[in-house]
């Protein structure tokens, strides 16, 4: 356990769906990356600043990759990077659907089996907040979290935001850093990823 996280925790569901599955590979004491690339480098996976991806965490297999994304400094121990609020995000990158269409935060909930407390869909991202499950897949969680979904280029990109209980992340501010990360990530997955190369 980090820093009151528990990162043998992590969970997240498919794309969309609303199965919870543990999360294996990479090697236990990688340094912390500060993008990994996913499905052959059509999606790269990227934090807010100060938020980086945590190695062990990543999981590629045909039709599905998964990344979780937290603070650099706390992956590294404190070694490296700026205070930031705690928070584990995560990445799902789905198999290439010509014509899927993003989901609506309602749909969304309703794949989940929780309640939407909020939503919205903004900029081609559709945002859901939901009113409980964050605090059974983080530790000392709040119930409350974010998913958002958003398209690049040809696959569905789910992402989702778990913070500790009565962080301003469980309420709105969730949703802007999820904005900012699906930004920065956007902006990423459209050059060849520099600091991980693997598939």
């Amino acid at each position: 356990m980090r820093h009151g996280l528990s990162f043998a925790a992590y969970a997240v569901a498919g794309v969309l769906s609303g199965c919870v599955a543990p999360v294996a590979g990479g090697s236990a004491g990688s340094a912390p990356l500060a993008r990994a690339a996913l499905v052959s480098g059509d999606v790269v996976a990227i934090g807010p600043e100060g938020y980086c991806v945590d190695p062990v965490t990543l999981a590629r297999r045909p039709g599905r990759n998964f990344a979780v994304v937290a603070s650099c400094r706390i992956l590294s121990d404190g070694e490296t990077g700026p205070m930031v609020e705690p928070a584990v995000m995560t990445v799902t990158v789905g198999p290439r659907q010509a014509t899927a269409a993003l989901p609506s935060p309602a749909v969304m909930a309703a794949q989940a089996g929780q309640r939407l407390i909020g939503g919205r869909e903004q900029d081609g991202v559709a945002l859901a907040h939901l009113a409980s499950g964050g605090d059974a897949v983080l530790e000392a969680g709040d119930p409350r979290y974010w998913r958002a979904v958003y398209r690049q280029g040809s696959r569905l990109v789910a992402l989702a935001l778990y913070a500790p209980e009565g962080s301003p992340l469980a309420e709105e501010a969730g949703a802007e850093m999820l904005l900012q990360m699906q930004d920065r990530m956007a902006a990423a997955s459209a050059a060849p990823a520099e600091a991980d190369a693997g598939n």
